[in-house]
């Protein structure tokens, strides 16, 4: 019998643990995304980004989906402007086919910095073995960046068991599409149910809200918003998903009318299930009257409105 336990606690001593099976595929999706921020600072953003991403890949144009590639063709480069960016949190599905980072990212014009925000780069593993990100999306915002990690770290809880899909983008676009219902009836209660506690949100011209403060400034939502998705991938181990689409809130006596997209990851925690680890809203720019303008007059954007990163879109 102690023979047979000695031989059991081996195994389990040897048996991976769900963290230890996803090191390589975060380290992975690290690896692609600091040699796309090197390429970047070599040569230009642009050259970056379309040797970087997938033919179909997903860029925010103030506040519209667009196809990635053509955004950034279409923008001339400008002389003495670069960004930087690097990754402060990374995750990587189970099966090493999906991962994400995201970070702060500084754009410079002639060596000085002038704008500021953070990140979200979802990658995903093409069929020759290299990695690509299918969405890229940025943000500006307020506050000082978090400083670098010697290691990249990643979600402390634990991802659920694998369970494989035979239809990956229907399951996390049927998480997304009850997610949005919900909200839309009881915004603040639903995004509280949902929320992880490691959960990431980004809004344009604001901090990052994280984990617990996150939960919190969501339970007190006022009013709902209307999501639309419009494509949306879960990995093979059917641990980790994301969803882009659309959004649109109504004004009120509170907040102005928003308009927009989304980008939200899912994540199938070992302990509470299908929760959001991350959401970035991109907000178009909002138009507002000046006093002086004659009636019929083009509105101008409001200052700060926009949620877009020129510079990581090729402007």
């Amino acid at each position: 019998m102690k023979n047979y336990l000695t031989i059991g606690a081996m195994a389990a001593l040897l048996m991976p643990t769900a963290a230890q099976a996803q090191t390589k595929p975060v380290r992975q999706v690290v690896a692609a995304e600091t040699a796309f921020a090197a390429q970047a600072s070599q040569t230009s953003t642009e050259a970056a980004l379309l040797a970087n991403s997938a033919p179909n890949s997903l860029a925010s144009d103030n506040g519209k989906l667009a196809n990635a590639q053509n955004v950034w063709r279409s923008r001339p480069s400008k002389p003495g402007r670069k960004m930087t960016w690097y990754p402060v949190l990374a995750d990587a599905a189970q099966s090493g086919d999906l991962g994400y980072t995201t970070g702060p990212w500084t754009q410079f014009q002639n060596g000085r910095p002038d704008l500021a925000g953070e990140y979200v780069t979802v990658w995903r593993k093409q069929l020759d073995g290299k990695w690509k990100f299918a969405v890229n999306m940025t943000i500006e915002r307020i506050g000082s960046a978090p400083a670098p990690f010697a290691e990249v770290p990643q979600p402390k809880l634990l991802p659920a068991v694998p369970v494989p899909s035979t239809a990956p983008s229907n399951v996390v676009l049927d998480v997304d599409s009850k997610f949005a219902a919900a909200e839309l009836m009881k915004p603040g209660a639903t995004y509280q149910q949902s929320l992880s506690s490691e959960a990431r949100l980004y809004r344009p011209g604001l901090s990052m809200m994280l984990g617990a403060a996150a939960v919190a400034n969501m339970k007190n939502l006022d009013g709902g918003y209307l999501f639309v998705a419009n494509t949306g991938y879960l990995a093979a181990a059917g641990d980790l998903g994301y969803v882009v689409g659309t959004l649109h809130r109504p004004a009120s006596g509170k907040h102005p009318e928003e308009n927009g997209t989304y980008l939200r990851i899912w994540r199938r925690e070992a302990d509470a299930g299908w929760r959001i680890v991350l959401e970035m809203f991109n907000l178009a720019a909002q138009p507002t009257a000046t006093a002086d303008a004659p009636a019929g007059a083009p509105a101008t954007p409001a200052p700060g409105a926009t949620g877009q990163l020129p510079t990581k879109v090729g402007q």
